[in-house]
């Protein structure tokens, strides 16, 4: 188990960065112009709240095959990242338009920041309480 953690920036608080990465990452396969009714909250990976702050993170699963289509628009994915170098940018976007299908651990930024479920623990995101 892994996990995104997900900043604030100076337009979005983490849950809404969080709530839009995760949207924008369904809309690769299913373009928003496309989607049923049912589709219109689609989303790939779930996401967690720290207990005792603002802070959120997303439950990856770094070899989560995400299918490409043809169709597909990276405009709001990309302007959820904006601390991402534009090289870096630029290849990231070639290589999903460019392909039938990736694994998410491609498209994972350098500038991400990725945890493991100790750290989690260790770190107060989980605790004992239901």
């Amino acid at each position: 188990m892994s996990y995104i953690l997900i900043e604030s920036n100076d337009d979005l608080t983490s849950q809404e960065r969080a709530e839009l990465i995760t949207r924008e990452l369904y809309n690769i396969t299913a373009p928003e112009a496309m989607q049923h009714d049912y589709q219109a909250d689609g989303t790939v990976f779930g996401l967690v709240k720290h207990p005792e702050s603002d802070d959120w993170a997303m439950h990856i699963q770094a070899d989560w095959l995400i299918y490409c289509h043809d169709d597909v628009d990276l405009a709001r994915l990309v302007g959820a990242f904006p601390e991402v170098p534009a090289d870096e940018v630029a290849s990231l976007s070639a290589l999903i338009e460019s392909s039938d299908k990736i694994e998410f651990a491609q498209i994972i930024p350098s500038t991400a920041t990725v945890r493991d479920f100790d750290y989690m623990v260790d770190n107060g995101w989980f605790t004992d309480e239901i």
